[in-house]
């Protein structure tokens, strides 16, 4: 089954791209946007390069970040908030299909 991720860059462009079930953010944004310095640590949890803040009513749906995602968050990311999620810990099932994520600020 296919997954919609509506992307939000960092210029504030929408792109939406459709990628298979089980496939991370972070590995969806990297393989059809290829950002700069996006997703460097190449989803291993450890750069907070891979950050995107989810649309409230999406983050919701989304299972809690585990105690790593957050420690990374916390210390790596630039500027996170109550919606700030790592890309690379969040896979993308049928429950997620059409959310919405904007590319965190390098």
């Amino acid at each position: 089954m296919s997954i919609r991720l509506n992307v939000i860059d960092r210029e504030g462009k929408k792109t939406t791209i459709d990628v298979e079930e089980d496939t991370t953010i972070r590995d969806a944004i990297e393989e059809k946007l290829s950002p700069d310095n996006y997703g460097v640590c190449g989803g291993s949890c450890a750069c907070g390069t891979c950050h995107v803040y989810v649309t409230p009513g999406d983050f919701e749906k989304l299972k809690a970040a585990e105690e790593e995602e957050i420690g990374t968050l916390k210390e790596l990311a630039i500027k996170p908030t109550t919606h700030s999620r790592l890309g690379c810990q969040v896979k993308l099932n049928k429950e997620y299909n059409n959310i919405t994520v904007t590319i965190a600020p390098d």
